[in-house]
């Protein structure tokens, strides 16, 4: 992977980087770079930019956004019942996509997954754990406040908090019936949730480049650091195969290198008071805009009103004068029609015999 590639994938927001990070991390540890890998829920094919030498097959359960490019090979399916064959991948991952299951689904969902893992399966996604829908509540209330109702990250969220977070013992106990099972914190949630704040703001100044550039330094001072509890999602590493590493060896070096991290104790008292003045002033002038526009838009449908009732008027007004043009038109058509009969009264009158003998008469006469 070249250096570029690696800037742009350090540039991608923090959350995102997070887990599929942690999935090429665990993918690299387990079977190895060149593995046969499902993103199961993974359309638009992210992981693979993270795992570039890997066979990774990407799978929906809708066409997603044209972003689906970036997966070479993409599968329509339902994660609850999947069109593969029995151990048909060397690691099966799915993130955040299990919260977004229907309930009653997600223990067929769990059992597919370990269906086709034919040697490891990580299952990542934000659990009911203290403090997570607590977060999502939160950052949801923040987002709908500074963006339009209809951002795709509100419907998001409406599933996480309307189907219920999964439950972390009871995923575990499932997909421990497949082989041993250990878990992965992600994102660390006091980290986490000011993180997702500022990414927000940043976002909603409309200019890219400064919402990259904080996320790339986010990316690289707190990645493995943030392999930590509290935390806003869980992964669950599970092997299937028979092979003699266990799931906890493989997850204990990543854990002891965030402790280990110099960034470990960072919890960003700095960006939350200024994040908080921050907020606070933009929040207002959210605010401030959102009167002006309503008052804007209260104008604009004032003139409307009063322009269709001038082109009202001004229809009726042509229709009018359009009738009188009508009737002027008549008038003169039937006058000229009166003049005309008269023309032919007097032709007629004219051209009488008795008419030729008075004025025979009257010649005579003189």
């Amino acid at each position: 992977m070249t250096a570029a590639d690696v800037d742009a994938l350090l540039r991608r927001p923090f959350d995102h980087y997070a887990r599929y990070r942690l999935a090429a991390d665990v993918v690299l540890a387990t079977a190895g770079p060149d593995a046969r890998v499902l993103d199961l829920g993974g359309g638009p094919g992210s992981l693979q930019a993270f795992l570039p030498d890997a066979a990774v097959t990407s799978t929906d359960i809708e066409a997603p956004s044209s972003w689906h490019a970036q997966a070479p090979s993409l599968v329509l399916a339902d994660g609850a019942a999947l069109p593969f064959a029995d151990d048909a991948f060397d690691v099966v991952v799915t993130l955040d996509t299990l919260e977004h299951v229907v309930p009653a689904s997600r223990a067929a969902f769990l059992e597919e997954v370990a269906r086709v893992a034919g040697r490891w399966a990580l299952v990542v996604c934000p659990f009911d754990t203290p403090g997570v829908a607590d977060a999502d509540i939160a950052l949801r209330a923040y987002v709908r406040n500074r963006f339009a109702p209809d951002l795709p990250t509100i419907a998001i969220l409406d599933e996480h908090i309307g189907y219920g977070h999964p439950d972390l013992d009871a995923s575990r106990d499932r997909l421990a019936r497949h082989g041993p099972v250990a878990p992965i914190p992600s994102g660390r949630l006091d980290r986490w949730f000011a993180g997702m704040l500022a990414f927000f703001h940043l976002l909603a100044l409309g200019d890219d480049e400064p919402v990259e550039v904080v996320q790339r330094f986010y990316n690289r001072t707190f990645y493995a650091a943030d392999l930590a509890a509290p935390s806003y999602r869980h992964g669950l590493l599970l092997r299937t195969s028979d092979e003699a590493v266990d799931p906890a060896d493989v997850v204990a070096p990543m854990l002891e290198r965030a402790a280990a991290d110099p960034a470990a104790d960072a919890d960003l008292s700095l960006l939350r008071v200024v994040l908080a003045e921050s907020l606070v002033a933009s929040t207002q002038r959210a605010r401030a805009d959102s009167v002006d526009a309503h008052q804007r838009s209260a104008a604009l449908e004032d003139e409307l009103a009063a322009a269709v009732a001038a082109a009202d008027r001004a229809r009726a007004d042509a229709a009018a004068a359009e009738a009188a043009r009508a009737a002027e038109t008549a008038a003169r058509e039937a006058l000229q029609a009166s003049h005309d009969e008269l023309a032919a009264f007097r032709d007629a009158v004219i051209a009488h015999p008795l008419m030729r003998v008075r004025r025979l008469l009257r010649r005579l006469a003189r």
